[in-house]
């Protein structure tokens, strides 16, 4: 490890913040996991300038793996970034015991951080959460990043997650992930002097660097992936437009994504936030019209109807993609 776990909390402050981007973990015909479709999505986000990658995420089916198949994921992960930029782990699994052997292996064979969902459906206190997330911390060293998301049945305030970073030594970020800037920037405002505040919303993107400049993370967001191409790596491009002052040329191209982002909140946002379900097949079929491996989806999913393929088709065109 890169730092000691007393020094978690620094050491994410001086590296997580930036863009982060996720997998959509591609799969072969048979079901089985592509790993080499896992490294090529790698390599796509860092050569177009991401800041860090996050591995075996929430759209990345791992509800659906086994704990051996995850353990793979982190290794091909780990050969693949090969410290070229800080690599989380996602370890979340409804069983704490094998949370914590998936923890446990993530920090063995290399990875730099967790990131780890608030436990499934059994439990409905902040005092449960926190004994949850103390039981993973006292067993590891490795930093741990919260994981906010409305399809786990609880919702952490931002109270919660100041007591969490005030009691724990070892959380040093959280993902926000519940589509609510309001509540990443009260998160920021209690405990954003103790951790990376992160949130994977890319529409306010410019806000967070704006209002959260220090800790600002697009934490395991899709944008790096499917709202750009190597040709036209245009969040990136925006990204350091704003870093280096130049708002107005970094907003006419943030304008230019705006086909990207509708289509996400069509596609993605709309399922998630209603139903609680992420709508993988769309995402593969997106993903594979920008030339990454995305493949089937393990059974149960969603079917690809005809309006959202034609969504992604269209809006595809509108932002010059295809």
């Amino acid at each position: 490890m890169k730092y000691k776990k007393g020094e978690a909390k620094q050491w994410a402050r001086e590296n997580l913040p930036g863009i982060g981007g996720g997998i959509i973990q591609p799969l072969n015909d048979d079901y089985s996991i592509d790993y080499e479709g896992t490294a090529a999505w790698i390599n796509r986000q860092i050569d177009m300038g991401v800041d860090s990658i996050i591995c075996d995420g929430a759209c990345g089916e791992w509800l659906t793996f086994s704990v051996e198949e995850r353990k793979k994921i982190y290794e091909v992960a780990v050969e693949t970034v090969a410290g070229r930029v800080p690599l989380i782990a996602n370890s979340s699994h409804p069983n704490i015991m094998q949370a914590v052997e998936l923890a446990q292996h993530a920090q063995d064979v290399g990875c730099d951080a967790l990131m780890h969902c608030t436990p499934y459906a059994n439990s409905s206190s902040d005092d449960g959460v926190y004994r949850y997330y103390k039981y993973l911390a006292d067993r590891v060293d490795i930093g741990i990043c919260l994981y906010n998301t409305r399809p786990t049945g609880y919702v952490l305030s931002p109270q919660a997650i100041n007591m969490l970073a005030e009691k724990i030594p070892n959380i040093c970020g959280i993902k926000q992930g519940i589509g609510s800037i309001d509540q990443t920037l009260r998160a920021y405002e209690l405990a954003g002097d103790k951790i990376v505040i992160g949130d994977p919303f890319e529409d306010y993107w410019p806000e967070q660097m704006r209002y959260m400049p220090d800790t600002a993370f697009q934490f395991c967001n899709f944008a790096p992936a499917l709202f750009q191409t190597p040709e036209k790596p245009r969040l990136i491009q925006y990204t350091r437009l704003l870093k280096e002052g130049k708002e107005d040329e970094a907003m006419k191209i943030f304008n230019e994504l705006s086909p990207m982002r509708i289509l996400f909140h069509q596609t993605q946002v709309a399922y998630l936030m209603g139903k609680g379900v992420f709508p993988l097949t769309a995402l593969k079929y997106w993903a594979e019209k920008l030339g990454l491996p995305g493949g089937p989806v393990r059974p149960p999913f969603d079917l690809l109807d005809d309006f959202t393929k034609n969504a992604i088709d269209t809006r595809l065109a509108e932002a010059g993609l295809v």
